[in-house]
């Protein structure tokens, strides 16, 4: 890892210890590069996050950005990315940027937020800056000053139209709009931007399956009717919701290549304690793997019992027992 990266790194994780309930660094794969989700983040309110720490947001991939949405649209929490520059320029203080759908900000900025000290009112989108407005605040103070929504269009230089637009939430001011909208009605009308908010909408992954075992789960989830997001970059392979239910899953495949390592396993289990998830285990056909999984307090369910849990029965053919931890993985101690 290079020093500038290896220097962010450290300072994120400097403010999270601080103001964070839950941590889990998931150092794997081992290259930085290649894997799209480096934290997972449990705070004080019950927000979660998933976060990718990069120098600069463009070194962040197209493919980590769609394994870190998906996995967090289908687990309900928030995915964030932490760089220090945006394209090559130093991102400001107080301001959410834009990379593919994923609110970016400066490190500065994520401690200043847990720390409750700053808060951001202004966003990027589409190449200009924004100010987020509240709908209610602005028609209230508007109509307070006797203001129609064409005296006030005229004085911010805009068309009745988008007056309107504000006041429903279709649409949030320029930045320089905005400067003048606060010097008339005053800064009640502003709103914060909340860098740690879930997707809104569920995302089913859009990539297809690569082998015949994710082809088999992801099937029986489908068909149960749960949205399935497929992860190509990091500890987790598969994540799946319901109205009801949230899933990770670890596949363990036929190929020596494609097995679950000791190593994703331990940090697999580490993922699902801090996002807070109704069950997770490692998916495996191999009858032996499973016992040798299952007697190192992994949990464990072959595609037969996947079927059977989201059909509802719940069954579970296999006794488990305490995941054990990651250093104790390493350690080879019981649990």
């Amino acid at each position: 890892m290079e020093a500038g990266l290896r220097e962010t790194l450290y300072r994120v994780l400097a403010t999270l210890y601080q103001y964070a309930e839950k941590v889990a660094v998931l150092e794997y794969p081992r290259r930085m590069a290649r894997r799209s989700i480096d934290l997972a983040v449990s705070l004080p309110d019950r927000k979660r996050l998933l976060v990718k720490v990069a120098l600069d947001t463009s070194q962040v991939t197209r493919g980590e950005v769609l394994d870190l949405v998906n996995l967090s649209s289908v687990l309900g929490v928030a995915p964030l990315i932490v760089a220090r520059t945006h394209h090559g320029q130093e991102m400001i203080e107080g301001v959410a940027y834009d990379r593919l759908g994923v609110k970016s900000v400066s490190p500065e900025t994520l401690e200043a937020t847990l720390s409750g000290k700053g808060e951001v009112y202004v966003y990027e989108s589409r190449d200009s800056f924004r100010v987020r407005i509240n709908p209610e605040a602005l028609r209230r103070k508007r109509q307070e000053l006797g203001l129609s929504l064409g005296d006030l269009a005229a004085r911010l230089g805009t068309s009745r139209k988008a007056v309107y637009d504000y006041e429903r939430g279709r649409v949030d001011p320029t930045l320089e709009r905005a400067e003048v909208l606060i010097r008339i009605l005053g800064e009640d009308v502003l709103e914060p931007v909340d860098i740690f908010e879930p997707p809104r909408e569920v995302r089913a992954s859009s990539g297809s399956t690569q082998t015949r075992l994710e082809e088999i789960v992801s099937r029986l989830l489908e068909e149960a009717g749960y949205s399935v997001a497929h992860a190509r970059r990091t500890v987790a392979d598969l994540g799946c919701s319901s109205q009801e239910k949230r899933f990770l899953f670890v596949l363990d495949e036929e190929h020596p290549r494609r097995r679950a390592s000791e190593e994703k396993i331990a940090y697999f289990q580490e993922l699902a304690r801090v996002v807070g998830v109704d069950e997770h285990a490692v998916i495996t056909e191999n009858s032996v793997r499973a016992k040798r999984l299952d007697r190192e307090g992994v949990r464990v369910y072959t595609p037969e019992e996947i079927g059977e849990m989201v059909a509802g029965h719940g069954a579970r053919l296999l006794p488990h027992r305490k995941p054990r931890s990651r250093e104790e993985h390493y350690s080879g101690e019981d649990s």
